[in-house]
């Protein structure tokens, strides 16, 4: 498996900050493995985009659409 290619977040458009999009290995640790990712900002990804990149620090922690 390989990591996507995807340094977008899907919800505010800027970088995601995601090291394994970046090197595109999933052998590389990436900041969310030690974040609390809102289920909140997760809830707002639009369906055509989940599972294909990362949110950012920003986004993951946000708990309302005005975070």
């Amino acid at each position: 498996m390989q990591a996507l290619p995807n340094a977008i977040c899907p919800l505010c458009g800027g970088a995601n900050s995601c090291a394994p999009a970046q090197a595109g290995r999933l052998d590389v640790e990436c900041w969310c493995t030690k974040a609390a990712i809102s289920p909140e900002a997760l809830a707002r990804v639009p369906a055509e985009l989940r599972n294909k990149a990362c949110l950012c620090p920003r986004c993951a922690s946000a708990t309302s659409a005005e975070d």
